[in-house]
C-alpha cells in the first residue's frame, strides 16, 4: 500500500501570518461543527426511532388497556349475576329449610294424632272382640242348652228312627260343647 503524504506543517508559517491562523481556526471550527452535526444527527435518528417505538408501544398498550377494560366489565357483570344468583339460591334454600321444618312439625303432630287414634281403635277393637267372644260363648251355651233340652225329645224319637250312628260314638250335640272350649 502506498503511504499517505503527510500534510505540510504550516504552523510556523501560520503563526506568523494572521490569515493563515484564522484559516486554521476556521478549519478547526468546521471540523468541530461537523462532529457536532454528526452527533446531533445520530441523536435525532435515535430520538426519532425511540419516539416511533414509544408511539407503537403506546398504541399497543392502549389497545390492551381497552381490551382489559372490556374484559373487566364482562367479569364484573358475571360476578354481579353470580352474586345475585347465589343470593337467590340462598333465599330459596332458606325457604326450603323453613318449609321442611314446617312439614316435619306437621308430620310430628299428625303422627301423634294417628298413633293416639290407632291406640283408641285397638282398644275399641279389643273391647269389641272381647264382647263378641263373650256373645259367641253365650250363644254356644244357649245352643248346648237347647240341644240338651231337645235331647230327651230326640231320645224317644231316636229308637223309632233307624238312622246311622255317627262315627266315633258321639252325637253332634255332644261334640259342640267340646269344640267351643
Amino acid at each position: 500500500m502506498p503511504t499517505k503524504k503527510r500534510p505540510v506543517r504550516r504552523k510556523k508559517a501560520a503563526q506568523k501570518d494572521p490569515a493563515l491562523r484564522q484559516l486554521a481556526q476556521l478549519r478547526k471550527q468546521v471540523k468541530e461543527l461537523r462532529v457536532r452535526l454528526e452527533r446531533e444527527t445520530k441523536a435525532r435518528k435515535i430520538e426519532a426511532r425511540v419516539k416511533s417505538e414509544a408511539q407503537k408501544a403506546r398504541a399497543q398498550l392502549a389497545s390492551q388497556i381497552s381490551a382489559l377494560r372490556d374484559q373487566g366489565r364482562k367479569l364484573a357483570a358475571n360476578l354481579k349475576s353470580a352474586l345475585t344468583d347465589a343470593s337467590k339460591r340462598d333465599t330459596a334454600r332458606q325457604q326450603a329449610l323453613g318449609k321442611i321444618a314446617e312439614i316435619r312439625s306437621e308430620y310430628a303432630k299428625r303422627s301423634v294424632e294417628m298413633k293416639s287414634e290407632l291406640s283408641r281403635a285397638r282398644t275399641e277393637l279389643a273391647r269389641k272382640s272381647e264382647e263378641l267372644r263373650k256373645l259367641a260363648g253365650e250363644a254356644a251355651h244357649r245352643a248346648v242348652e237347647i240341644i240338651r233340652s231337645e235331647e230327651p225329645h230326640a231320645a224317644s224319637e231316636a229308637p223309632a228312627s233307624s238312622g246311622p250312628e255317627p262315627v266315633g260314638g258321639m252325637s253332634d250335640a255332644e261334640k259342640e260343647p267340646d269344640e267351643e272350649q
